[in-house]
């Protein structure tokens, strides 16, 4: 029996600790063979980001807080890639600058702006040895002095990410690798407060810009978050930066667990579970070519002893992603019907999301729910005419359908006076009380539907709605819709 690494994300912690660990290091060797200045690796939350990052800055520096990183990697995969070659050369070598932006969340860009001010100047003080070099010039120490202390002003705090590497650069005489967790966070927080949002982008523009950009302190760059939202010119100066999805085979086997990893896993934990129903539940992301579990729902389910239910759904704020399906244009709303009912879209996908554009822009909504999880690609190929990928994507799992039920049943219970007015609604239906249903049914429709919702030949919106309207029942009930014979149609 192993401990179950629930919230570890500390890679000396997770190796050395007891815990259940998934073997993940050869991630290291591709980072390091690929010749990009600056990397931007995105996955959905949750994903194990935070954790490689960690791996990234143990393998690459000689010690962590204080504790020296040799021998972590000797006995796992990228200490015995091409005959340790990857370990003698790279291992402990580099200053490394690590700042992870997770929990940069705030309501205004004052409080963001201050909670990012003091992660950087802690960022400082665990390089406080550099106080007493003899390679810094005065100038250098001073503005170092000055983070520390918190006394400068904002264009200063832009610049910080430079002012340290370069100091690093000149001590260590070694080009610095800077590694920035879940750099989008806090502009995920600022979507839909205009002021606040356009505060926020210039100063992480410019703070990234200094830092990642013509540094000649810089070895080499990565960052991870969810989405690549350089339309809203957060990363609009970065010219040398490479961008991997999970449209791309990059890195794709390096987040989430495979097939084979899932069930070793489970067979070390002594957990013996019906597989096909771990498939349903949390299987069916597409990374690249490989097809993989939702990672955080696997542990949970194994920390219950092999009980499912919906975990990572619930563990974050999905206010986001139920704000834009529910306010999502009348047509989306009815694609949302043939994804309830298991089939596959066409739809058109965007690598570089516009936030600005998520309520007027088709392609914009469904990137978000690609790119964050709530969908996933069957197949994927670039337009001949523009830069968008045409996806056929698909919900990817139970797990992710019940979220899906409970935004809709929330939405059309919320338009009734109560919930027990919904309810008593969908007992007129299944008792066959057919005066009372077509009353409540009209009274629905007044409160809730416009004529701009309805298109000129509405019988596919109304059906779709209606479709909505029971999806609740499917608990007690098979809910079919228009079913396919062969490759077409029943005859009428």
């Amino acid at each position: 029996m192993y401990k179950i690494p629930i919230g570890v994300d500390n890679f000396r912690e997770l190796v050395t600790g007891g815990y259940l660990f998934c073997d993940k290091t050869a991630m290291i060797a591709e980072f390091l063979s690929k010749g990009e200045k600056v990397t931007l690796i995105t996955r959905p939350r949750r994903w194990g980001k935070t954790l490689n990052m960690s791996m990234l800055q143990h393998f690459l520096s000689a010690e962590v807080n204080g504790v020296s990183t040799a021998g972590l990697f000797d006995d796992l995969a990228i200490g015995k890639l091409e005959g340790g070659k990857y370990l003698q050369t790279h291992q402990g070598k580099y200053p490394v600058v690590m700042l992870s932006f997770k929990d940069v969340k705030a309501d205004s860009f004052e409080r963001a702006y201050n909670k990012i001010y003091k992660l950087i100047a802690a960022l400082y003080g665990t390089f406080e040895y550099l106080l007493k070099s003899k390679k810094l010039n005065s100038v250098q120490l001073r503005s170092f002095h000055a983070i520390i202390d918190k006394s400068v002003d904002q264009q200063d705090v832009e610049n910080s990410l430079k002012l340290l590497s370069e100091c690093l650069y000149q001590h260590h005489d070694q080009r610095v690798y800077m590694l920035i967790d879940e750099y989008d966070t806090p502009l995920n927080q600022a979507y839909g407060n205009p002021a606040y949002l356009e505060s926020l982008v210039e100063f992480m523009r410019n703070l990234f810009s200094e830092g990642l950009k013509g540094n000649n302190a810089l070895e080499r760059g990565l960052l991870t978050g969810i989405l690549r939202v350089s339309k809203d010119s957060m990363l609009s100066g970065l010219n040398n930066l490479e961008t991997y999805t999970m449209l791309d085979e990059a890195y794709s086997s390096h987040f989430g667990f495979s097939d084979e990893e899932s069930k070793t896993l489970f067979e070390r934990q002594g957990l013996s579970i019906d597989f096909n129903q771990v498939r349903y539940w949390y299987n069916g992301y597409r990374s690249g070519g490989f097809v993989v579990y939702n990672p955080w729902s696997i542990l949970l389910c194994m920390n219950r002893r092999g009980h499912f239910d919906v975990y990572w759904v619930n563990t974050g704020n999905n206010d986001l992603i139920k704000r834009s399906v529910l306010n999502s244009f009348p047509g989306i709303k009815s694609q949302f019907e043939q994804l309830m009912q298991g089939h596959a879209l066409s739809v058109p996908i965007d690598k570089h999301l516009s936030f600005d554009l998520l309520d007027k822009d088709e392609t914009a909504f469904w990137s978000l729910l690609l790119f964050a999880g709530y969908l996933k690609q069957e197949k994927s190929s670039l337009s001949p005419d523009t830069d968008l990928y045409e996806c056929m994507v698909s919900i990817p799992n139970h797990e992710v359908f019940r979220l899906y039920n409970r935004f809709f049943k929330e939405w059309l219970s919320s338009k009734f006076a109560d919930r027990t007015q919904y309810a008593s609604f969908l007992d007129h239906l299944v008792s066959g009380n057919v005066p009372l249903f077509v009353q409540d049914l009209e009274e629905f429709l007044v409160q809730s539907v416009s004529v701009y919702d309805t298109p000129k030949k509405s019988e596919g919106f109304y059906h779709g709605f209606v479709l909505a309207l029971i999806a609740s029942l499917r608990s007690t009930h098979y809910v079919k819709s228009n079913r396919e014979s062969g490759y077409g149609r029943y005859p009428p």
